[in-house]
């Protein structure tokens, strides 16, 4: 019994620090909350992957990290290759349809 209080303790500390949430102030008036969770890529939305197959710049990149993002009540997606067709590291964000999104995620006032 105890082993099976453990594992759930366990698995719920996982569960917890999977999810992080920030509030951030915008003029000091207004609150934004942003939920960033870690996602398997192959979880992706399919639009996504279209995209990112479609896109000649990561297309031939592999996909180092993966995170689903609430902000404003949106869902985007922002997505971490190896490298570009230039040889950089890339980091790319989408909306929930594929569309390739700028600044979904920058910090408010920067």
């Amino acid at each position: 019994m105890k082993k099976v209080m453990l594992a759930l303790v366990v698995a719920g500390f996982v569960a917890f620090t999977a999810v992080q949430t920030q509030a951030m102030s915008v003029d000091g008036m207004e609150t934004i909350f942003q939920e960033k969770t870690k996602i398997d890529p192959e979880n992706l939305p399919d639009a996504i992957k279209e995209a990112i197959q479609n896109d000649a710049a990561v297309s031939s990149s592999q996909i180092t990290e993966a995170h689903q993002v609430m902000k404003d009540n949106q869902i985007y997606y922002e997505v971490k290759f190896d490298k570009d067709a230039e040889g950089n590291a890339a980091t790319k964000k989408y909306d929930s349809t594929g569309k390739e999104v700028e600044g979904a995620d920058e910090e408010p006032g920067s």
